[in-house]
């Protein structure tokens, strides 16, 4: 049994017990009894939460590179360039979507790739297409086609129409973005030290599924966290918040791992941040991250950066 388990059934069982020998003295002896079952009820219900949480919550000491992070309940991970190789799939995504702009829009292409964050056939890791949403490349290309001379009503529905053709091109996701090396065993150690692991992405909610379905992780992940209607941008205090909600934890029991500016953003509520660098060719630096994060350059939140997931360990 867990835990307090025998000191709570030999309460319940008691409280049974007298719940019995109550039974024949008449109204007030109801009265009695319900009061016995009453207490007998909140017995239960104790001894399922309580217990449930003996057993399943782990309080885990993660390091990195020398940083400790205590007290850590979920760990919150990134998709995009954090567990998933994207540079190639969304270089195909970015020029299929510039091309399709140009046959409707003659003479934007190198301003559609330019808000993209495509130079010269290079993705920047902190470009548009990198580490916006699905809504704000529809507004940045958007943008990009109003500069090229076209009326910001038509660019919209001009963005969101080529991005959608362009989407289908590249379709399924999934399929086209592997796991980058050591995922797999980082997901596996985080589960053994029984933490919760939700992921947290910019990217649309059916991406997220499909993409823990395509690599047969489900065993590895409590939530996934998409943008949506209701939670339409990934920095916005409301969506760690939802995270953490629906695992039952707050922000501050957790460590964000992540490859942006805008996963920094989203830890300043959290325990820490932890910044992967090796999820792209060239690899990123410290200040990719942190010189995109604010002006004045300086972290809200404790962070530590690493290359390799073997970095981080985990004590219990």
């Amino acid at each position: 049994m867990w835990g307090l388990g025998p000191t709570f059934l030999f309460l319940i069982a008691a409280a049974d017990s007298e719940d019995a020998s109550v039974w024949k003295r008449g109204n007030r002896s109801r009265l009695y009894r319900w009061h016995h079952r009453s207490a007998q009820q909140h017995l239960f219900n104790f001894y399922r939460v309580v217990g449930k949480s003996i057993v399943s919550k782990s309080v885990v000491t993660v390091l990195c590179n020398g940083k400790r992070f205590s007290n850590i309940e979920a760990i919150f991970l990134d998709k995009d360039g954090t567990l998933a190789d994207v540079a190639t799939y969304l270089k195909q995504l970015g020029t299929t979507q510039a091309t399709l702009m140009e046959q409707l829009l003659p003479g934007s292409h190198e301003l559609i790739l330019k808000a993209l964050g495509i130079h010269a056939g290079d993705l920047s890791p902190s470009g548009l297409l990198a580490v916006g949403s699905r809504q704000e490349t529809i507004l940045g290309t958007a943008a990009a086609a109003a500069i090229a001379g076209c009326p910001w009503i038509s660019a919209v529905d001009v963005a969101t129409t080529t991005l959608a053709t362009a989407d289908q091109h590249c379709s399924p996701k999934a399929a086209y973005t592997p796991l980058l090396p050591g995922v797999k065993q980082f997901l596996q150690r985080l589960k053994q030290a029984n933490l919760k692991v939700i992921m947290v992405s910019a990217d649309a909610q059916e991406n997220l599924e499909q993409f823990v379905q395509q690599h047969q992780l489900q065993p590895y992940f409590d939530h996934l966290q998409g943008v949506s209607q209701r939670h339409p941008t990934k920095t916005a205090p409301e969506f760690l918040t939802a995270a953490c909600h629906a695992v039952g934890v707050t922000p501050r029991q957790g460590v964000v791992i992540g490859d942006a500016a805008s996963d920094l953003r989203m830890a300043a509520s959290a325990r820490g941040f932890i910044g992967y660098l090796g999820g792209w060719q060239p690899r990123l630096s410290a200040t990719d991250i942190i010189d995109s994060n604010s002006s004045n350059h300086q972290p809200s939140v404790d962070c530590e950066f690493v290359t390799e997931f073997s970095q981080i360990a985990l004590t219990v």
